[in-house]
């Protein structure tokens, strides 16, 4: 119980990564409503020491993760399940991909999720090829492909 609690809880702190950190007054324990205060219960002891924009993430997060439906919640913790396995170097290449999609123009947002999608479409035989076809490349071949497919987006546009 307590591990799938401590997992309910990571959770809940990694759904918090996406969302802003609004400045505000702190936020009394007491009134956060009692599904909350269950979900948050290994933050009660130290609650008050948060800084109140960590409280009001916290709050939020819960909100949200009790939003979700139990198939939706299972998905989140598989994810956050592969994120705790991921090495440091694996995590921070993640998150530097992460910071060049935010950083792309809405154009090439929606580019990258339709060839995800279409990638998604294949089936797991035509992933897995795609995927050893790219392994085998050296890495002067995957940025030559890199440099290749911006230069082509870049005429896109």
């Amino acid at each position: 119980m307590k591990t799938s609690r401590h997992l309910l809880l990571s959770a809940v702190l990694m759904l918090l990564l996406a969302g802003p950190a609004p400045a505000q007054e702190p936020l009394a324990w007491e009134s956060l409503s009692s599904e909350q205060q269950a979900l948050l219960s290994g933050a009660e002891a130290g609650w008050s020491n948060l800084a109140p924009a960590q409280q009001a993430r916290l709050a939020a997060g819960s909100e949200r993760w009790l939003a979700l439906s139990p198939e939706q919640r299972d998905r989140a913790r598989g994810r956050f399940q592969r994120w705790q396995q991921l090495t440091p170097e694996q995590r921070q290449n993640l998150r530097e991909q992460f910071q060049r999609f935010q950083s792309m123009d809405p154009a090439d947002k929606q580019r990258v999720r339709q060839q995800f999608q279409r990638f998604r479409r294949l089936s797991p035989d035509q992933r897995q090829k795609i995927r050893q076809r790219w392994m085998r490349l050296t890495p002067e071949q995957r940025q030559r492909l890199q440099q290749e497919r911006q230069r082509r987006l870049q005429q896109n546009r």
